[in-house]
């Protein structure tokens, strides 16, 4: 019997290095799902001028980006609607990996008109805290066609268990594959000495740092860090503060700001914006203790990637990393200040030997999240939506207990 080719279409509302998250975690599946067989391609809506993506780059992958008009927030591209249409052929599977926007809504209204099947990545979308955020755009869009589409899509995407049981909550019957993100475990061989790191972003070789990889936006909760930082830092005296990351609310990067102020730790304290290619993978290198305290986390691609670099890490009940409580990788808490602090000053007040360990621990854990395990899964979905394989067990039915 010969295996149908899948021609499988994954379509984003920006792909550029710096907009964070799916710029990272599609290309990186396209590339594992091509190892295995299927022709994949990107598109995109292009929202700054001189846009670029690594992983593109990376492994020559396919990727077409369409202007934006009028109002950049809807992300309304008529050339995007055009294109899709033109891309239709047997055993297309369209996969979208945003909500309320132009783009996932002419994705539904493609294949409802051709009949062909498609997936929603939920990408943390639909978590309580999030559904609180911009809610006139969302109670629109919900209305407009975002319920109907995740009910009329052939499967939904989550990347955890909790994501799914969100969407569940919602109200939404759809079947359900959870599949989590990945990591490339190479990206991160042949690391130069932490010292070497160091010098290359002109750190102080003498001092250790706790890192901070993401969006400066409040659902981060990186004013929980800061504090606790501020409050052991006299302390730890050793210990300075590296946050990595475009800022996405200057209100409330001016609040954090202020704070760093009036605490008179501006030089321990570096924001340093963000960082891409080697420099990257210096700032992990160059860290002993990575911290997230994320109000909420679908996957959460850099605890992962800290977990690759051997460090251990801190984060909260709102990311899906409860293993690392089991693995002894780092700590793993409800988030609050009081929960933040201990964390913290239990993880400054170990041995360097102690600490080490629980590096080396999340590095065992996450070798099971490489990306050719995810691609994997990802393949038997679409082989299932085209009638070639049964079910498979990570797929959840409406009826199933999740």
């Amino acid at each position: 019997m010969i295996k149908k080719i899948i021609h499988n279409i994954h379509i984003s509302q920006n792909l550029d290095d710096s907009f964070g998250g799916p710029p990272k975690s599609v290309p990186y599946l396209c590339n594992s799902l091509n190892n295995l067989g299927v022709d994949t391609q990107l598109v995109s809506v292009k929202l700054i001028e001189n846009e670029s993506n690594s992983i593109v780059n990376k492994f020559n992958l396919k990727w077409n980006s369409f202007n934006y008009k009028y109002i950049k927030k809807l992300r309304y591209s008529p050339e995007i609607e055009r294109y899709l249409k033109l891309q239709i052929k047997e055993n297309t599977i369209f996969h979208v990996h945003n909500p309320w926007n132009y783009v996932p809504y002419i994705v539904y209204k493609t294949c409802k008109k051709y009949r062909i099947p498609f997936i929603q990545s939920a990408r943390g979308s639909f978590y309580k805290w999030s559904l609180e955020q911009s809610k006139l755009q969302k109670f629109i869009s919900w209305n407009l066609f975002q319920k109907d589409m995740l009910n009329k899509a052939a499967c939904i995407h989550a990347t955890e268990i909790n994501e799914a049981k969100a969407l569940r909550d919602l109200g939404i019957k759809t079947q359900i594959a959870v599949i989590p993100n990945g990591v490339d475990l190479s990206e991160f061989e042949n690391l130069d000495s932490q010292e070497v790191s160091k010098n290359n972003l002109n750190l102080n070789i003498s001092k250790k740092y706790i890192l901070f990889i993401s969006r400066v936006h409040p659902k981060k909760g990186l004013e929980y860090l800061v504090k606790s930082f501020i409050k052991y830092s006299k302390q730890f005296e050793n210990y300075e503060l590296l946050i990595i990351g475009p800022t996405d609310d200057e209100k409330y990067k001016k609040s954090l700001d202020s704070v760093i102020s009036d605490s008179k730790l501006v030089k321990k304290i570096h924001f340093l914006g963000m960082l891409k290619g080697k420099n990257r993978i210096d700032v992990y290198n160059a860290s002993s203790l990575f911290v997230l305290p994320s109000h909420t986390e679908n996957f959460g691609m850099v605890i992962a990637e800290a977990m690759a670099v051997k460090i251990p890490v801190i984060t909260t009940f709102g990311t899906p990393w409860q293993e690392i409580e089991k693995y002894n990788a780092g700590w793993w808490v409800e988030l609050s200040q009081e929960n933040i602090d201990n964390a913290l000053y239990e993880a400054l007040s170990l041995k360097e030997k102690d600490l080490e360990r629980r590096g080396l621990n999340g590095f065992e854990l996450i070798k099971k999240y490489e990306w050719k395990h995810q691609a994997k899964k990802m393949k038997e979905l679409y082989e299932y939506i085209l009638g070639d394989r049964d079910k498979p067990e990570f797929v959840y039915e409406y009826e199933d207990k999740i």
